[in-house]
């Protein structure tokens, strides 16, 4: 099942608590299953891929994409198998793209930098929350639903019931224009929403904060996509997180 906009918390040992509201919001199932192990490519701020292990003042694309893919994508837009023949592919997808690329979105679709601000906004399930849009593409799909091995947000003074404001393991995220994936008994999402710590009860005090980004796409047959965002404020006025958001 594709969510998307719900407002569960984070850990694999809390409930998901659903909300139904418009397809433009984004949602979060809350699980933390699993472990990731060392990527080998990391993204810059300007969206570009490196070798974790060069140089990191040096930015060259080095991820290696498997072509013997079962499925292949059946230009802009589609996606094509041999069961389910074309899908219309969305969500951040480009099929343009010809190395493997992420960057990352945040409120309003402004593309997220080391340094700039991380906004919150009032997503569709009925929460103030920090979305993160996804822009990827430069790889051949094994199937329109995509594995983020782990997202996680550190703000300074701000820690969450495990340790991090926010943090996530093996986030399903589906590509999938019509809301249907290869998903079997679990969850997908169409953003990542990085909700706020259930005991900050002035969202106001978080404006300000310094922040950093950490990101791991799974890429079918090549080296994971790493983004690391640095020095980065939230964005959480007092006059906009004091009034009510409602879905």
């Amino acid at each position: 099942m594709r969510l998307t906009c719900s407002s569960p918390r984070h850990g694999a040992s809390v409930l998901l608590a659903l909300a139904l509201c418009s397809a433009s919001a984004c949602g979060d199932d809350g699980t933390a299953e699993g472990s990731a192990s060392g990527p080998s490519t990391s993204a810059t701020a300007s969206g570009t891929t490196s070798t974790a292990d060069s140089d990191p003042s040096i930015s060259t694309t080095t991820a290696v994409v498997d072509d013997s893919g079962t499925s292949t994508t059946a230009g802009p837009g589609t996606f094509g198998t041999s069961t389910t023949g074309e899908l219309e592919l969305c969500n951040g997808w480009n099929d343009a793209l010809a190395t493997p690329s992420l960057e990352l979105q945040g409120a309003g679709g402004e593309t997220l930098v080391s340094g700039g601000a991380f906004p919150i906004e009032c997503g569709g399930q009925g929460s103030w929350m920090f979305p993160l849009y996804p822009q990827m593409g430069g790889w051949e799909l094994a199937s329109p639903l995509l594995t983020f091995a782990l997202v996680e947000v550190v703000v300074e003074g701000f820690p969450g019931p495990f340790g991090s404001f926010y943090i996530e393991q093996n986030y399903l995220y589906s590509l999938d224009c019509g809301g249907f994936d290869t998903l079997d008994g679990g969850f997908s999402h169409d953003c990542i929403t990085v909700l706020p710590p259930d005991d900050i009860a002035d969202l106001g005090t978080l404006d300000g904060a310094p922040a950093t980004i950490h990101v791991e796409l799974e890429v079918d047959g090549g080296d994971p996509i790493v983004i690391d965002l640095v020095d980065m404020t939230l964005s959480a006025p007092p006059e906009v997180v004091s009034q009510e958001c409602f879905y």
